[in-house]
């Protein structure tokens, strides 16, 4: 926490003096932004170290991941915190108080009504706040569908118990929205107004995180000019910055051509794109396309500030944070999110466009064979590799040579122009089939 390269550690800083002030706070951020590497951070030995030092006693931050609740509903919520409760803080309590815990935590798992459930949780947190040395804080990550799914009484349980150890009990929450916008109704505000002047945007990697993270990939030809570049190209995002710098850092050292073009045919990147994209609503796309068209037509104020609350604009640039996003979400504007040239192949879907134009649907076998050249854009895939992803090692020895070329010929007579004079994918002589990312020039 004290490491000025760590991400985000300025940022964990001041979640942690609100906690010392016995503050509750909440998290807000799209996917990938790194909630989760915070919430952890927040959850490790030098955050408790920062706390003691500015609260003058101790204070365990208990790290919750609410994607393993085994189920969506309040007695999982419940069964996850003290199972989360129990993997920290089992060698650090008085036997007889962890002893207690695990009773309450299997009374909770064995309970056969929600409201037993949480007569047992809020007897363990009731017990922990009483006889614990310490603060006890809460950090609930992934905390979208459980905070969707909790019953009113659940909300007002966690309510009151904040409420009845104020001095000793505060949560952090991480969403990708607002609480308040998550479930809109009345009756969780006593829940959410804990936050409501202490709900925070998730920020962007500052500059020195950003190459700290590169730094930690460790990957053999991500050179400083090429971590400049995938700067440049995925913004301080750290999802898409990661999913850049994998594909750079295993270029050839010698490789040649348009970085941007590379990175933005490539899957890991177009489907951190898309995992933004599927969380915005109509209004937020329809902002970031005019953004991204027509770069000189402002944005109203407010809708401004709210893309950039979503880690989507750059505040004082004005600008989409990532250069491949805004090609991305330009694409998606004009109507297409495919290259001008060549052979694009959406996996989410299945859909295969060729120049700019949708082709028929391919049989299982004709898409299995592009889906495994398209994945190895410009290698050489020999027979043996084609036959055993396409058909599986057990055909090795019934699929002969014919049946690999007359499946490369069906394929051909739907993405090539003219099939006998291939641009797209071509043969390697007594090698193998390579599909090509720039068009073949016809001789």
């Amino acid at each position: 926490m004290t490491q000025v390269n760590q991400p985000f550690s300025n940022f964990a800083r001041q979640i942690l003096h609100d906690l010392t002030a016995g503050r509750s706070t909440s998290i807000v951020g799209l996917s990938n932004t790194g909630k989760s590497t915070l919430m952890r951070g927040l959850s490790g030995p030098q955050a408790e170290k920062q706390y003691m030092a500015e609260r003058h006693r101790p204070g365990r931050l208990i790290y919750v991941d609410c994607n393993q609740a085994v189920a969506i509903s309040a007695q999982a919520f419940y069964e996850i915190v003290l199972r989360s409760l129990l993997e920290r803080l089992g060698e650090l309590i008085p036997r007889e108080l962890a002893s207690k815990l695990r009773d309450h935590h299997q009374a909770v798992t064995e309970a056969e009504t929600s409201f037993a459930a949480s007569l047992s949780f809020n007897l363990a947190l009731t017990e922990l706040c009483e006889q614990m040395n310490g603060d006890l804080c809460l950090l609930f990550d992934e905390f979208d569908e459980i905070y969707a799914a909790l019953d009113d009484r659940a909300l007002l349980n966690l309510r009151a118990l904040r409420d009845r150890f104020m001095n000793r009990l505060t949560y952090v929450t991480a969403t990708i929205r607002s609480l308040p916008n998550i479930r809109g109704r009345s009756i969780e505000g006593e829940f959410a107004e804990l936050f409501s002047h202490t709900t925070y945007p998730m920020p962007f990697l500052e500059m020195d995180e950003a190459k700290y993270l590169l730094k930690m990939l460790d990957l053999p030809h991500l050179t400083t000019e090429r971590q400049k570049a995938c700067i440049e190209m995925a913004g301080l995002h750290p999802g898409l910055l990661i999913a850049v710098a994998q594909f750079v850092g295993k270029l050839a050292e010698d490789w040649v051509g348009d970085l941007l073009r590379a990175v933005s045919r490539e899957p890991q990147p177009r489907a951190e794109c898309l995992k933004i994209w599927g969380q915005l609503t109509e209004d937020e796309q329809s902002a970031l396309v005019t953004m991204a068209i027509d770069q000189s037509e402002g944005l109203p104020a407010q809708l401004h500030d709210h893309l950039v609350g979503l880690g989507l604009v750059y505040k004082k640039e004005r600008k989409i944070f990532s250069e491949i996003f805004a090609e991305f979400v330009a694409r998606r504007g004009r109507g297409s999110d495919i290259e001008a040239e060549g052979v694009y192949l959406d996996a989410d879907s299945g859909d295969v466009w060729v120049s700019g134009v949708r082709i028929p649907v391919l049989t299982d076998l004709e898409f299995r064979l592009l889906k495994l050249l398209y994945e190895r854009r410009d290698k050489i895939t020999d027979k043996y590799r084609i036959v055993t992803a396409v058909w599986g090692e057990s055909y090795l020895g019934e699929v002969d040579d014919a049946r690999v070329e007359k499946l490369v010929s069906r394929l051909r007579s739907k993405i090539e122009p003219d099939p006998a004079n291939p641009i797209y994918l071509v043969t390697q002589r007594g090698r193998g089939y390579k599909l090509l990312s720039e068009v073949r020039k016809k001789s």
